[in-house]
């Protein structure tokens, strides 16, 4: 590969020791093309163009049917020529962080959660203290603080985090001491490691700390069964009633037994915050409330310039990724609004069965969009500039901050009526300033936290407009992404280290099918209200197509990817009746037809096998036939419930719902993912579609091969008919056999309790004989 270097000066961290500057800075990462891929990318995509295109003109008839099936290939066609500009030019990047100046500017982690029954305590807890271990110079004296967002409010989670830094009194400094490259602790001492022997001080600390961390879960526990803490939080009542509250839980203390001599072992500062929330309250904003709550939390307490956001359920996995995110932040020749890492998950089985590692993001399009102007903002695991965030345009690399020039009345009217969050603002370009150190936030400083986490703080401001993530959007990253940054001139980096070592961040995927199908639907819903919205979609954004059109197409691609449900309802119902009745929809004269049909299949699936098999470094069948299998099953359920929710509230005729997914499944719904065996365990309405559609290809398939035998045996004129025939016969096989774990779930799992409910096997029944009555 060759390589261009997005290199720079490091210097944002502040000034170094010495007398004079050396006369040649070291590039702190560099950028790798993959020419070869992207040749191959070029090549197979122009193919694939030429012959789609082909076969869409010779289909267009004045016919009904053919008209339907061509609506439904155009659609196709520009969905994915949407899609193939982020696979213009992948690229890889490298970093460097040996080669860092110090100090660091500060960093400020918020971790979000709002259901402890959902999000359970320890799990949360565990993300809270992987990212209190982080390796970052000065991380206990102010550089790194940690902000963890309750959104329920619950008295659990506040006792939770409160014994979470008692833990990290001890948990930080074992990490720092014998470099512990795994900083979240349930991950870390689950790990069977290599010890000299029992008497080998890593051995004795080591269990000591797993002593410790067992009385942690234990008392965790016994909370979570005690009435008087428990009990007293109502998922009913207190997640949409109660006040702001936020308290600094730690100051630097002495750790006993990992001190020298009592010797003072600073930790970072850990500030537990839940916004005001009222049933009465017109509109909270979901999570990109949760995290402008935050922003004006932690800029009155430490005021970082950049913040690392992460969800609740995506812990760190090694210490070193904000050291990593700097070399590219610090690069000022090129200064980019955020870094973003790849979304890992550690429940992930061998047979992905539900496409949870979401390999067409983060193991494919992503390092495409970094070879654009950058990834889209992907939810958590990426380091944010604080000036960006707040609305700043990209600054020249001398420039100062772009509040600075502002006067306080208009600050105020962007950022509410706070004199010290309007301060900490104009503050923002000093990455040299002195931040408050562990300890020293006052009473009074957590009145004034707690005052612009109110309900009524953004009220008449620009938050979640001007300033923030977005609010008009439920995907509150996909839309902040492009309006915030992207249209404003911004880039972003994408970092999937090329070297082997583990994944900065790993988390947790829902492992029973209805929530995967509920997660993606509340994707899909979210990002075709912004695709469909003539204000917001990214194709008619004119400052975003003013700097690039391929990035424009790329961010639209995920907006419309809902829009799959129409072609795939048109090719799951009007192959099927037509099969059945003896109607060709692939035919031709001179059969060029049907040649042009199998060609243009072939080099699709020729297209998604090699992605596939390029990002794991290896002939990937198996993942590209769950892929090719979860892809029609997900457009007809979540892609096509999401077109619906989007559509409703576009015309406002429903508000969207935000429901929330467990990223914990229970033993059964967990074991059978692992084996490789669908989980219908609680499947709503939701998978009717899919299953009606099931029957009638099944049926289909039955007796349009039994007309088929007939004609055969007949005329000259029916053998004819026959091979017109043969393209319809091969996609319904195609098609039953990706929905064979639907027909098992339905007809061969008769005394399995996960298997389709019996009233969604019945409706799908009786609507698939209407449709047969009626069409067949």
């Amino acid at each position: 590969m060759d390589s261009a270097t997005a290199s720079g000066s490091g210097s944002g961290g502040g000034t170094t020791t010495m007398a004079t500057p050396p006369p040649l800075r070291l590039r702190l990462s560099a950028v790798h093309v993959n020419k070869a891929l992207v040749a191959a990318n070029r090549l197979m995509a122009v193919v694939h163009a030429a012959l789609v295109s082909a076969f869409i003109a010779r289909r267009t008839t004045s016919t009904p049917l053919h008209a339907a099936m061509v609506v439904a290939d155009l659609t196709l066609l520009f969905l994915w020529a949407l899609s193939q500009a982020a696979m213009w030019r992948p690229v890889r990047r490298e970093a460097f962080p040996e080669r860092l100046l110090l100090p660091l500017p500060g960093l400020d982690v918020v971790v979000v959660t709002a259901d402890p029954d959902k999000e359970p305590p320890l799990g949360v807890m565990n993300t809270v203290l992987s990212a209190m271990a982080l390796d970052y110079p000065g991380g206990g004296g102010g550089r790194l603080s940690v902000y963890l967002s309750d959104d329920a409010g619950s008295p659990l989670t506040l006792l939770a985090a409160r014994k979470a830094y008692a833990f990290a009194r001890a948990w930080v400094p074992f990490c720092r001491k014998h470099a512990v490259q795994c900083p979240c602790p349930d991950r870390y001492l689950a790990m069977a490691l290599p010890l000299a022997g029992d008497d080998d001080e890593l051995a004795v600390d080591r269990r000591r700390i797993k002593e410790m961390y067992e009385a942690f879960k234990a008392e965790l526990e016994a909370a979570s069964k005690d009435e008087s803490v428990s009990g007293s939080w109502t998922k009913a009542k207190r997640q949409q009633d109660h006040d702001a509250y936020v308290e600094v839980i730690s100051i630097s203390s002495k750790d006993e037994d990992q001190g020298d001599g009592g010797e003072e072992v600073p930790v970072p500062l850990l500030v537990y915050v839940s916004r005001e929330k009222r049933g009465w309250w017109a509109h909270h904003h979901f999570k990109a409330g949760a995290l402008n709550a935050l922003l004006r939390v932690s800029g009155l307490l430490t005021n970082a310039p950049y913040l690392l956001v992460l969800d609740c359920d995506m812990a760190c996995n090694t210490r070193s990724s904000a050291m990593e995110a700097m070399c590219f932040h610090l690069d000022e020749q090129h200064p980019i609004a955020f870094l973003q890492f790849p979304q890992m998950f550690h429940n992930l089985s061998a047979n992905d069965i539900y496409t949870n590692d979401l390999r067409y993001i983060f193991h494919t399009r992503w390092f495409g969009l970094d070879g654009l102007r950058g990834p889209i903002l992907s939810g958590t695991g990426f380091i944010v500039r604080r000036d960006a965030m707040y609305g700043a345009p990209p600054p020249p690399p001398t420039s100062s901050s772009f509040f600075s020039s502002m006067d306080d009345a208009e600050l105020r009217a962007r950022f509410g009526d706070s004199d010290r969050l309007v301060e900490s603002v104009k503050q923002l370009h000093q990455h040299q300033q002195q931040l408050q150190p562990a300890g020293s936030c006052s009473s009074t400083a957590e009145e004034d936290a707690s005052s612009v986490a109110s309900c009524a703080f953004e009220a008449g401001t620009g938050w979640g407009h001007q300033v923030g993530f977005m609010y008009q959007c439920v995907v509150e990253d996909y839309f902040t992404g492009y309006r915030r940054f992207f249209a404003r001139g911004w880039t972003s980096a994408y970092y999937f280290p090329t070297r082997p070592r583990p994944p900065a961040f790993l988390g947790a995927m829902p492992t029973n099918l209805n929530d995967v199908l509920v997660q993606n639907k509340r994707w899909m819903a979210g990002m075709l209200t912004v695709g469909l919205s003539s204000r917001y979609c990214p194709l008619a954004c004119a400052p975003l197509l003013a700097v690039s059109v391929p990035q424009a197409m790329a961010i639209a691609y995920f907006g419309l990817a809902a829009l799959y449900a129409v072609p795939a309802l048109c090719y799951a119902t009007l192959p099927q009746l037509c099969f059945l009745r003896g109607v060709p929809l692939f035919d031709g004269d001179d059969g060029l037809g049907w040649w042009l049909a199998a060609a243009c299949f072939a080099s699709s699936l020729l297209q998604h096998l090699v992605e596939a098999s390029v990002a794991r470094r290896r002939l990937a069948l198996r993942t590209f036939w769950n892929e090719q299998r979860f892809w029609m099953l997900n457009a007809v359920t979540g892609q096509l419930f999401g077109c619906v929710s989007a559509v409703q509230d576009l015309l406002g005729a429903a508000p969207m719902d935000f429901d929330l997914t467990a990223k914990q499944a229970d033993d059964d719904g967990g074991r059978l993912y692992q084996q490789g065996v669908f989980d219908f365990t609680g499947c709503s309405t939701l998978l009717l579609p899919a299953t009606t559609l099931c029957v009638l290809n099944a049926a289909a398939l039955l007796g349009g091969t039994w007309r088929m035998l007939m004609l055969s045996s007949g005329s000259s004129g029916g053998a004819r008919l026959v091979g017109d025939l043969f393209p319809q016969l091969f996609l319904l096989c195609y098609i039953a056999a990706l929905s064979y774990p639907l027909l098992e779930g339905m007809f061969l799992r008769l005394h399995d309790p996960a298997r389709v409910p019996t009233r969604i096997t019945a409706l799908s029944l009786a609507l698939a004989a209407l449709l047969l009555a009626v069409f067949g």
